[in-house]
């Protein structure tokens, strides 16, 4: 049985769909190792949304080639989308698919196994309401993340996940539920909504919301929403989250930006930082023990040594669990690609490691404010010191010590104490 494996950059969403493409392999007689080397193909699922993603993806391409001499090598998603047949230029790439292309991943490749010449297909990106080919099992997982939508209508300045991904679209409800359902059948315990602007999910006359009702209804034991525009959300999420019934979890990141007015204008975000600001003062509110993430772009062209400092003091104070912190760059296609007042490199990487260390006193933070808190955490696995570990709700990566095997249970745990910024926890009963 020949062998294929993976390797994935960036975000959620393409690990999701790099789980996608495994089955589709599997369909067509692969195993899918995680083995570095000697296997017969490797896939590179990229990422382009940063210069630095694009140098990550080359140097995992010479990496992997080096790795496995002789396999097919195949270079697929957002840089290839924007960059196709250059990608040529790296020498030893067999098969070069898009957006749209690398869902049909397995069928290029028996194209290659049956003497084709190397292929690139990075075509028009399609629109309208999608489906996904669900051939194959689901591994047994405890999480598993569910795509539900692609591409976005933001047009943020920053940004050409648009022309990387496409127009916003939704996948229809008919093949979105029968994936759930057969993650339901495999033993999945949550499910992990996935796309590239969640919020705008419309099918059926169902939106976001409604959604998390119609899998709560099959059963699903948790749901969880990753990144979502602020903008996109009603206020109905807090109901479901605090409510003991429905299984949508109790964890939001909504990706904030910029903390002054000036540059989310410039960025073209539809918010301020004072509707920003009052949204998430509802949410701690209204949910109890809600965890809640964002993401921060620092540096971005004419942000200024002060208002750094004041987005800096504005995100200190709002109550959040934890920040995904990047630095400003530069892309050709994007809307800011043309805007002056570059700040300087040393300047960047200091705001970068000072938001950096503010998130991780965050974490600590909010770990230590969850000692003597009973948290439903469902576990995973052991780390490597040989402890369990899985999530609560809220997002708290808890450790506990015990004999048990605690593999894809879901166990009600006391936090105890936190050390190292870590979480342990004792059990109390399974839930």
């Amino acid at each position: 049985m020949p062998k294929a494996s993976f390797y994935t950059l960036g975000c959620r969403l393409n690990q999701t769909e790099s789980n996608l493409m495994a089955q589709s392999l599997k369909g067509i007689g692969y195993e899918i190792t995680s083995f570095k080397g000697g296997a017969d193909l490797c896939v590179i699922n990229t990422c382009t949304v940063t210069g630095q993603s694009d140098q990550k993806s080359r140097q995992s391409i010479r990496a992997i080639q080096r790795a496995n001499p002789g396999a097919l090598i195949a270079v697929v998603g957002c840089m290839s989308q924007m960059l196709g047949e250059e990608l040529f230029e790296i020498g030893g790439v067999d098969l070069i698919l898009g957006t749209s292309e690398k869902m049909e991943l397995a069928s290029f490749v028996q194209k290659l196994q049956a003497g084709a010449e190397p292929i690139v297909a990075a075509g028009p990106i399609a629109k309208g309401a999608f489906t996904i080919d669900l051939q194959g099992q689901h591994l047994l997982q405890t999480r598993a993340n569910l795509k539900i939508q692609d591409g976005c209508d933001f047009l943020c300045s920053f940004c050409i996940i648009p022309q990387a991904r496409g127009r916003s679209r939704s996948r229809k409800l008919d093949n979105l539920l029968a994936e759930a359902e057969g993650l339901l059948r495999s033993g999945v315990k949550e499910m992990v909504l996935t796309g590239v602007n969640l919020g705008e999910y419309h099918d059926s006359g169902l939106d976001l919301l409604s959604l998390t009702d119609r899998l709560a209804g099959l059963g699903v034991p948790r749901i969880r929403i990753s990144s979502v525009e602020p903008t996109t959300l009603s206020e109905g999420v807090f109901e479901r989250m605090k409510d003991p019934r429905h299984p949508l979890l109790p964890y939001l990141h909504l990706p904030l930006q910029a903390a002054q007015d000036r540059i989310l204008t410039l960025m073209r975000r539809r918010y301020n930082f004072a509707q920003y600001a009052k949204f998430i003062e509802k949410a701690i509110n209204l949910v109890p023990n809600l965890g809640l993430g964002t993401d921060l772009l620092t540096a971005f062209p004419g942000e200024t040594a002060e208002e750094f400092e004041q987005g800096f003091a504005r995100v200190r104070e709002l109550p959040f669990q934890y920040f995904h912190v990047f630095p400003y760059a530069r892309r050709e296609g994007a809307r800011s690609a043309g805007m002056v007042g570059e700040v300087p490199a040393d300047e960047v990487a200091t705001r970068v490691e000072r938001l950096r260390d503010l998130s991780d006193q965050k974490r600590e933070a909010f770990a230590r404010s969850q000692v003597g808190q009973g948290l439903e955490v469902l576990f995973e696995g052991k780390n490597p010191h040989q402890h369990w570990q899985g999530y609560a709700g809220n997002f708290l990566r808890v450790q506990v010590k015990t004999g048990e095997a605690l593999t894809n249970q879901i166990q009600l745990v006391t936090v105890e104490k936190v050390e190292q910024n870590k979480a342990w926890g004792r059990i109390v009963e399974a839930v």
